[in-house]
């Protein structure tokens, strides 16, 4: 899958893609264009499916403990 394919299959930009993957536009921007790696196509197409990504659920809960943290 190309980034170009993974925009066009989540109808997003690349930074609305990046926010998606839980990751930055200039990690994205280091991909290979024509060849994301494996594991993002995965996730890419969980999310085009409605499913939530092996990897990026567990990302959001870290978040939202250490947020719970730092508000103690």
């Amino acid at each position: 899958m190309t980034r170009d394919e993974a925009t066009a299959l989540l109808n997003c930009s690349l930074a609305e893609l990046a926010v998606k993957l839980a990751t930055t536009t200039s990690a994205i921007a280091q991909w290979d264009e024509n060849n994301i790696p494996a594991l993002r196509e995965y996730q890419i197409r969980d999310l085009a499916e409605g499913k939530t990504p092996i990897g990026l659920q567990k990302r959001k809960q870290n978040v939202n403990q250490t947020t719970k943290q730092t508000n103690i």
